[in-house]
């Protein structure tokens, strides 16, 4: 579900930043892709893992948050473009 590149429907796009300029450059689709949104971080999730092991890898699982986006990138002024397919 959150791999990397994946390709569901086709969804065009075209750049925001070329289209102010005046040219009309659509983006090129790298695919589905997956954002960790949350999870143990800092101190505490170091001694975590540290300490538990796997164990600490599967709790700090359950707390992850992931967003799946469509990623877009424009092949002339590499503008980064995300649109929403679901998570959270």
């Amino acid at each position: 579900m959150f791999g990397f590149g994946e390709h569901q429907e086709n969804i065009t796009a075209t750049c925001p930043c070329c289209l102010a300029g005046g040219s009309q450059t659509q983006m090129q689709d790298m695919g589905a892709h997956g954002i960790r949104m949350g999870g143990l971080t800092g101190i505490g999730g170091a001694a975590l893992g540290m300490l538990g092991g796997q164990m600490a890898d599967d709790g700090e699982e359950a707390f992850e948050k992931k967003l799946k986006v469509q990623v877009f990138v424009c092949p002339q002024c590499h503008e980064v473009s995300f649109k929403y397919r679901g998570g959270l």
